[in-house]
């Protein structure tokens, strides 16, 4: 008898979570809505959506919506930038912690530092997050005075959240320098001083460092992350995309990644550090191309698969993301780079830990070099497409070779913890 019984689909709610690498996007001023188009279509792919504190009541309906399909919700509320005069704006001046200037050491100490971070807190616990990036700032290496306000600051909101009656994951988000992550003396000094730090989860920002990083810097990004894995925390690169994050996932140096809807996939601090001056919005949307690992213009995605063979090789063929194949990657770049982007991440997820820098390097690094070489040397192309296709053949020709020497190098990787999807740990507190 128990042969002929068919099982139905269990609902979505009683399946197990897969034990995926994690994939958190942050949403941009005027992301919400495609977001909340991707959630209605079933995408589990993403772990949960990091949204600027600015746009709480903007994004509320996204807020909502996450929520109630059981994904994160991280508040981050942009200390970082407030730390630096041209990170400072009117519209942070306006938030519950912010000021008419930018942030001073001494904004964080004592009464006034304890009460920022409570206010802080307070918006989380109020709009339904389920954790929150710690008000840390910028540091320039292991003795620069913000390091240790910004480790105090994180128990006073571990006391805080625990005041509120808990629930709220704390995240301590380190935002320093490429050359300090380098340097292993100064980056085990901040290592060490994170111990006294209380946080779930660390989400590491290195400036002058992401999608466009060479292999260099990637093979020395792979190497530092191992060292942060002392903390027994996952350990997630925020503003991270493209080969260079693929391959932090693939070696095991983070559990996760982080990165804006077709932006900030790379961070640079260079205009905080200026005086502030008038800047306008963000340049729109770009059209992912998975095939060259390049993030376009729609008007230069356009011309480029409008040639028959680029297109062929190009174009998106599965229908679950884009039905139109070309046009929709056109017409909704949202939906197409965050659909395939949680497709690259599950493919190094499922695949079994020996063998995903080896998959890693033949199904990524080769076929993107590859397809680069030969579409840069297509007939048709404008000379500036093309000049920017040979600039990238050149880049990634360099970028794999130093990719197969790393891992040459590497033995038996350390894995980076695995981050927990929140309807996960929810069900383990209780």
């Amino acid at each position: 008898m128990a042969e002929n019984i068919v099982h139905l689909p269990r609902p979505v709610s009683l399946r197990p979570e897969p034990h995926s690498l994690g994939f958190y996007v942050r949403v941009g001023h005027n992301d919400h809505r495609e977001v909340l188009d991707l959630i209605a279509t079933g995408e589990r792919g993403i772990f949960g959506f990091v949204i600027d504190a600015r746009n709480v009541e903007r994004q509320a309906e996204l807020l909502h919506e996450a929520k109630r399909h059981n994904f994160d919700l991280i508040l981050d509320p942009k200390t970082q930038p407030m730390g630096l005069p041209g990170g400072h704006s009117k519209s942070l001046a306006e938030l519950p912690w912010g000021a008419e200037r930018h942030h001073h050491l001494t904004d964080f100490d004592g009464d006034a530092g304890r009460a920022k971070v409570e206010r802080i807190v307070e918006m989380a616990v109020e709009n339904g997050f389920t954790q929150i990036l710690g008000p840390s700032h910028l540091i320039s290496g292991p003795n620069d005075p913000w390091l240790r306000r910004d480790v105090r600051a994180m128990g006073w909101m571990a006391d805080s959240v625990a005041r509120h009656g808990g629930g709220l994951a704390v995240v301590y988000s380190l935002a320093l320098p490429m050359e300090v992550l380098r340097k292993k003396a100064e980056r085990q000094a901040v290592v060490a001083a994170l111990a006294d730090a209380p946080h779930e989860s660390l989400w590491l920002k290195v400036e002058n460092f992401g999608d466009t990083a060479t292999g260099e810097k990637t093979a020395a990004y792979i190497e530092a992350c191992r060292d942060f894995h002392q903390q027994g925390v996952p350990v997630i690169g925020d503003y991270v995309g493209g080969l260079p994050a693929l391959g932090a996932l693939a070696f095991g140096s983070v559990g996760g990644i982080a990165h804006g809807v077709t932006v900030n996939q790379n961070f640079s601090a260079s205009s905080w550090r200026r005086p502030p001056t008038g800047r306008g919005g963000g340049g729109g949307w770009r059209v992912y191309v998975p095939q060259l690992d390049m993030l376009m213009k729609p008007a230069v995605a356009e011309v480029l698969l409008s040639a028959p063979r680029i297109r062929a090789r190009c174009g998106c063929r599965d229908t679950h993301c884009c039905p139109h194949g070309p046009r929709d990657m056109i017409a909704r770049p949202v939906r197409h780079a965050l659909y395939q982007r949680a497709r690259e991440i599950e493919m190094i997820s499922e695949t079994p830990s020996g063998i995903r820098v080896e998959r890693y390097l033949d199904e990524k690094v080769r076929r993107v070099s590859d397809d680069v070489a030969a579409i840069a040397g297509a007939a048709g192309l404008s000379p500036a497409l093309k000049k920017t296709l040979e600039k990238k053949q050149d880049a990634m020709s360099r970028f794999r070779q130093v990719m197969v020497h790393t891992a040459s190098e590497v033995d038996a990787a350390p894995s980076a913890a695995i981050p927990k999807r929140h309807v996960r740990r929810d069900s383990e507190n209780k």
